[in-house]
């Protein structure tokens, strides 16, 4: 007999998949750029910095120094692997379901035919939204600690370690945090941005992002009041003193002198994220850490997306492929939406980002 199921073919599969609703990504936008690879691991390279040697002096007739340097320096990632999978429950398109009938005081006008397509795109969905805030907490470890460990169940723990300098995770102590007496919190911000201005792969920061007991204590810095008084003609700095909510706000700008203007935005970010592997929920950002991080072209982050592990996929490394089928339990037929993906965000310079822990007190 034929089957009676209407299948997804992998278009429909991944134009349902795209259809839904993007979910709102904080981290993820630095990584802009975008690697799909057959291959098992991915290659970057890197060329060092104009040199600022200078030209040397020498009699007429002698040999001139040598000064041009074509060397680069290569590294290489493997992506991690994602799978979801859920089955659409053989008795739910039997009975109404919230979101998807019109309303359970109304007659039902949707078959079970009909209400089983609807639960496969509620289930796309859920499945696009948990890929995604993958995505970003990828790009936030990769942002604030300049490495990432993978683990997860049956997962082999590993560490992928960018290479950030060691010098750009820096950890406050007593008697030198915000807030603590004799600091001015504009001298903490300036140490760490020369340390990012300096590095080989550096940038000037373009947005702080910290998280809430940071703002707590900065908003009060005696530096930072007198930098909004009214008197001084053209303030350097504004700072939002009011009431603020939500989980990402931004709280003000700080003007960098000397680059033409240019302003560091100062954010703050207590978003969470749910552990698979714990269930507990976790911040992103610690309460008491700042990031500082350079713009999207400092940094030069990679969306990378490895080979697909499926027959039906062709191998090919695509950013996520989605699949329905059909499993038999029993003698009855049940449909299952599974959706995989092999994703790595890597920032080419995770120099440009700089993490400062205890912050505050």
């Amino acid at each position: 007999m034929a089957n009676p199921y209407e299948l997804w073919d992998t278009r429909r599969s991944l134009g349902v998949f795209r259809a839904t609703e993007p979910t709102p990504l904080y981290w993820a936008p630095w990584f802009q750029q975008q690697i799909n690879s057959t291959d098992e691991y991915i290659d970057f390279e890197k060329l060092p910095k104009l040199s600022r040697k200078l030209a040397a002096f020498a009699l007429p007739l002698a040999r001139g120094a040598s000064i041009y340097d074509d060397s680069a320096r290569t590294f290489r990632v493997k992506p991690a692997y994602i799978k979801m999978d859920d089955s659409v429950d053989p008795l739910k398109p039997l009975v109404k379901q919230a979101g998807i009938d019109p309303s359970i005081l109304d007659e039902s006008r949707i078959t079970p035919m009909q209400r089983i397509e609807l639960l496969k795109v509620a289930i796309a969905a859920a499945h696009r939204r948990a890929i995604e805030l993958r995505w970003d907490w990828l790009a936030a470890k990769a942002i604030i600690d300049g490495k990432v460990t993978l683990t997860g169940e049956g997962y082999p723990t590993t560490l992928v370690d960018f290479g950030r300098d060691a010098n750009h995770t820096v950890t406050l102590t007593d008697g030198t945090r915000i807030g603590d007496s004799g600091i001015k919190a504009l001298d903490v911000i300036q140490a760490q941005m020369d340390t990012m201005s300096n590095a080989e792969f550096g940038a000037l920061p373009t947005r702080i992002t910290m998280g809430g007991s940071v703002w707590s204590k900065l908003r009060e810095d005696a530096g930072i009041l007198d930098h909004m008084d009214t008197n001084v003609r053209d303030p350097a700095h504004t700072i939002d003193r009011g009431l603020n909510s939500g989980k990402i706000f931004k709280v003000g700008e700080l003007s960098v002198g000397g680059n033409s203007g240019q302003k560091v935005e100062l954010v703050v970010n207590n978003e969470t994220y749910v552990d698979p592997v714990t269930n507990v929920s976790t911040r992103y950002l610690g309460a008491k850490e700042m990031v500082f991080t350079g713009s999207p072209e400092a940094l030069q982050g990679y969306r990378c997306f490895g080979r697909i592990i499926d027959q039906d996929a062709r191998y090919e490394a695509i950013d996520v492929f989605g699949k329905n089928y059909t499993e038999q339990v029993g003698d009855i037929t049940v449909q299952r939406i599974s959706h995989k993906s092999a994703p790595l965000m890597v920032p080419v310079n995770p120099d440009a980002t700089l993490k400062v822990v205890d912050a505050v007190d």
